[in-house]
């Protein structure tokens, strides 16, 4: 399975925000929980006319890592970052993604990425 995760920045009362929406259909505003499978891979992408320059990095905020076993890494030709998870996790994560606007500004947003436990057999 895969899933990816879109990003945009968006201006609304003179803040920068950075508005993101995953294949899922999920959508938030400097937030959001995006549900993945064991073994899957997840994507960061840029939107078009995003209005971000570059991502720059993205990393788990967690002390332990359920979730983020490896770094995400860039994929340069995309402009974006690719994680493949381990097949056996679990929980839910706190990460970082860390932008360049195109006016040079940085931006930072701490989204959730969650693996549900499998169902229970019963």
């Amino acid at each position: 399975m895969r899933v990816k995760i879109y990003l945009r920045s968006i201006v609304k009362d003179k803040e920068n925000y950075l508005a993101l929406y995953d294949s899922n259909g999920n959508v938030g505003i400097n937030d959001l929980t995006t549900d993945v499978l064991p073994g899957a891979t997840i994507i960061w992408k840029l939107d078009c006319n995003s209005g971000i320059k570059s991502i720059t990095r993205i990393y788990s905020k967690a002390e332990e890592h359920p979730i983020f076993k490896s770094q995400p890494v860039n994929r340069l030709l995309c402009k974006g970052f690719k994680l493949q998870l381990e097949e056996g996790v679990e929980g839910k994560e706190k990460y970082n993604i860390e932008c360049i606007l195109y006016d040079n500004s940085p931006l930072i947003i701490d989204p959730y990425i969650r693996v549900p436990p499998p169902p229970t057999k019963g």
